[in-house]
């Protein structure tokens, strides 16, 4: 089964159809989908755990895919596609296969036992964290890495965020790369612990610790960041991230690690900027791994009601992230667009 965009406009399944020679479609009625009563089964469990509706039956002309793509876009936007789609760039995957060479029509009904739900960035979202801090610093000096912690940690549950913590990564692999090399002392590394704010090397305040704060803080603008933080935080742990077993894991050797879905600076152009920008001229020399990976048995109502409620921890998260970042000084709605 082909991408659907969770994020990306005009983006969404690619329903395969069958075509004669000449290229004109072959009528419906002639036509034969592989894996279709696969698929017709795969919908139906979709169906009984709520996750599909019956009203997209009779629009999908009898299609079980068709009834998928339109059932699942469905879903989609009422699980904030909306507003997600304002600062992060993602597909949403369904497939039999976590091969991305070997995305199939439909799933075919041996393997429907085994259904993956993936989430791979289209691009790069962008945050720029240094406004933020510095406001929150003038309420409590410990109020800016508590921030840090909650917003960080939340999303770093579900996707991968690249910061601070991977710009020092990369610097730490040169240096390795270089020991004893005689012309490391001319390499010019950027400065990255010189643009680490104080603030954030704090140590972050405790749950206890931080309600007086927010009690006592007169600004509205304060509250409502750090509150709308406690709120992704929470809904982050809403579910657990989905194990993926040792066989599944052997099938994905051969690809490279996640790429970034968001990249969190603390000011436009600063050297964690610069360190990403060096870093993801590699990042796609091999297919890289999806940011999640959400296995299930197809077979069972159970089994995809609870990958689906997985996969909705994760649109709750981004898109209470996406509300969060438009909140934030000194971002631009859209990310980095």
């Amino acid at each position: 089964m082909a991408p659907s965009a969770l994020i990306p406009p005009g983006a969404g399944f690619a329903i395969p159809r069958l075509e004669s020679v000449d290229g004109r479609p072959v009528p419906a009625e002639y036509r034969i989908l592989q894996g279709e009563r696969a698929a017709a089964q795969l919908a139906l469990n979709l169906l009984d755990a709520g996750v599909l509706s019956g009203e997209d039956w009779g629009s999908s002309q009898g299609d079980p895919l068709a009834f998928l793509h339109q059932g699942l876009e469905r879903w989609l936007d009422s699980n904030g596609r909306e507003q997600i789609r304002q600062q992060f760039f993602v597909d949403v995957v369904l497939s039999t296969s976590l091969d991305r060479f070997s995305y199939r029509s439909g799933p075919c009904e041996e393997n429907l036992a085994t259904v993956f739900l993936t989430i791979e960035p289209d691009s790069a979202g962008y945050v720029v964290l240094g406004p933020t801090l510095r406001l929150l610093d003038q309420v409590h000096p410990r109020l800016p890495a508590t921030f840090l912690h909650l917003f960080l940690g939340a999303l770093n549950r579900w996707i991968r965020v690249y910061d601070y913590r991977d710009a020092l990564d990369r610097l730490d692999r040169i240096r390795e790369w270089y020991e004893g090399d005689p012309e490391a002392e001319q390499m010019e590394l950027p400065n990255v612990d010189a643009a680490i704010p104080k603030s954030a090397r704090r140590r972050p305040l405790g749950s206890r610790a931080l309600e007086p704060v927010l009690d006592g803080c007169r600004s509205r603008q304060v509250q409502a960041l750090v509150r709308k933080a406690q709120e992704l935080e929470r809904a982050s742990r809403s579910a657990e991230r989905p194990v993926v077993s040792d066989e599944q894991r052997e099938s994905l050797m051969d690809c490279g690690e996640p790429v970034p879905a968001l990249v969190a600076v603390f000011e436009e152009r600063d050297a964690i900027e610069g360190a990403f920008d060096e870093e993801a001229q590699g990042m796609l020399e091999v297919t890289p791994e999806p940011n999640l990976i959400i296995p299930f048995d197809g077979k069972r109502v159970a089994g995809v009601a609870s990958a689906f409620h997985c996969l909705a921890t994760l649109c709750r998260t981004l898109t209470l992230a996406s509300e969060l970042i438009s909140l934030m000084p000194g971002n631009r709605r859209g990310g980095n667009e």
